[in-house]
């Protein structure tokens, strides 16, 4: 079973999703409070209840728990629940005992009146074609068993996790005939963690590791071990299901994000699994993922949708730019300078009006040619990148020129004399008398270049380190301009 595409709306905070194409491996990226969790349950309430509309279903709601699930608690809309779901010849003949490939699209809808959760159908189609009453019962049939078919693994639940300790020691008591899965998990966990170099059940059922050849419970080991050993055995018993795993990385180290995150894409390619999982991993990110579904908050407050592949087209444009997937897919914001300014000296002055790039998501390249830009404008219309552009006005087209911050003057131009004479001092260059005269004549940009020259360096290699050093020591005022800037992220932020 896999599933090929899927949407919904007004589910909590998602609003109007619409992912297709979707891969085996997909990884759910955006920041804290933009729908990662909602997106997991809206596919798991999907996957579960995927007989619901057809069946008519419907219950009472008197404590108003349900009521959460719709987006803003406005019950006068509709919730969509829907998707495209490829059965194997193997599963349909499983379920219904005709040996056939079966591609099903399904949208149910959720209605809320007078406290009571009904169940619609909206639209089913078998093939790409409306189905018969016959195939209709078929469906009913395959559903049932493709509700049992997803596995949903959170962050963190004590209850969920002693659950899998009693599974895991229930598969360690099997029968003799059955004792080779056991040993199969435990090899792939001493594959996965090669300092754990088996597994055992002592008397009192309790789980112990051989870690370098030292007994250890696994209440009392490393909490990254304890995850990775339960969250292993959920995806060894999740064969032929829908994965959603919730932060796999936590408590784990980059080594393991990669091991675990290569274990899954092979598992995936193989048609084992198919897996949906959030992260806020750069490691994870980095890896060899299917498909990125990014969450981007809009106005309003709600959240929409893109999926991305990574395809070699965007992965040309990343080695040109030489920025790193991760670093795009986890910034808010990205400022793109001329080359009339440095991204070293725009973060120095942000921070000195209180905007902290770290803090409020922003990166900040610079644009050296016109290729340049225009794979940084292709980026962002695959990614949906919320991009400023500090210069290189004349270089946009007018439907983007609302991004775009005129500066028409180098940054050299806003230092003071002082401000240069301290950062070359901090970098061993101190210039002569004549050139100590030819700083009050020059301009600072073609003084600068002139001392450089004559100690045999390119002012240009070195104008990003230099301007880095400026800025922070320089007491100059803030430029209008950087101000202007900082306006314009504070204003994108209330969207945001």
């Amino acid at each position: 079973m896999r599933l090929l595409e899927f949407y919904t709306n007004n589910f909590r905070s998602l609003s109007d999703i619409s992912i297709k194409d979707i891969g085996g491996l997909n990884a759910v990226v955006g920041f804290n409070g933009y729908g990662k969790t909602n997106f997991l349950s809206s596919i798991y309430l999907f996957i579960k209840n995927l007989n619901a509309g057809i069946e008519k279903r419907s219950f009472e709601d008197n404590n108003q728990e349900y009521l959460l699930l719709w987006q803003g608690y406005d019950t006068s809309k509709e919730i969509t629940l829907g998707g495209k779901i490829d059965f194997s010849e193997d599963e349909v003949s499983k379920a219904i005992g005709k040996r056939k490939r079966m591609e099903i699209e399904i949208i149910n809808k959720l209605k809320y009146e007078r406290k009571e959760v009904k169940w619609d159908l909206d639209t089913i189609r078998i093939n790409d074609s409306i189905p018969t009453r016959d195939e209709i019962d078929d469906v009913r049939r395959l559903f049932e068993l493709a509700s049992q078919q997803v596995e949903y693994v959170p962050i963190f639940d004590q209850g969920y996790f002693d659950n899998i300790m009693k599974r895991i020691i229930e598969i360690s008591r099997s029968p003799i005939n059955l004792r080779k899965y056991w040993y199969d998990f435990v090899n792939l966990v001493s594959a996965t963690i090669p300092e754990i170099k088996g597994l055992e059940i002592w008397e009192g059922g309790k789980l112990v590791l051989n870690v370098y050849n030292l007994p250890i419970y696994i209440d009392l080991a490393a909490s990254g071990f304890q995850r990775v050993i339960l969250m292993l055995f959920v995806i060894w018993l999740s064969g032929n299901k829908v994965l959603l795993l919730e932060e796999p990385e936590v408590n784990m180290h980059p080594t393991l994000q990669y091991k675990v995150t290569k274990l899954l894409k092979g598992w995936t390619d193989n048609q084992m699994l198919q897996v949906f999982m959030t992260t806020h991993s750069p490691f994870i990110v980095s890896s060899d993922i299917d498909n990125y579904i990014i969450l981007r908050r809009k106005e309003g407050g709600f959240s929409k949708a893109i999926s991305v592949k990574p395809n070699e087209e965007l992965k040309s444009m990343l080695s040109l730019l030489k920025v790193n997937l991760s670093d795009l897919l986890f910034s808010r914001y990205i400022i793109l300078t001329g080359e009339n300014a440095e991204p070293s000296a725009v973060y120095n002055w942000l921070k000195k009006m209180n905007i902290y790039p770290e803090y409020n998501g922003i990166s900040i390249y610079a644009v050296k040619s016109d290729i340049e830009l225009q794979s940084w404008l292709r980026l962002k219309e695959i990614l949906n990148l919320d991009i400023i552009f500090f210069g290189l006005c004349d270089k946009l087209d007018q439907s983007i020129r609302d991004s775009c911050i005129p500066l028409s003057r180098e940054i050299e131009s806003y230092y003071t004399k002082t401000g240069i004479l301290e950062a070359l001092k901090l970098i061993g260059i101190y210039p002569d008398e004549k050139e100590l005269r030819d700083l009050s004549k020059d301009d600072n940009l073609r003084w600068l270049i002139n001392v450089m020259k004559k100690r045999g360096l390119d002012y240009y290699y070195l104008r990003s380190s230099i301007s880095d050093i400026i800025t922070r020591v320089d007491s100059v005022e803030i430029p209008k301009e950087v101000e202007v800037l900082g306006n314009k992220i504070k204003s994108l932020q209330t969207y945001n």
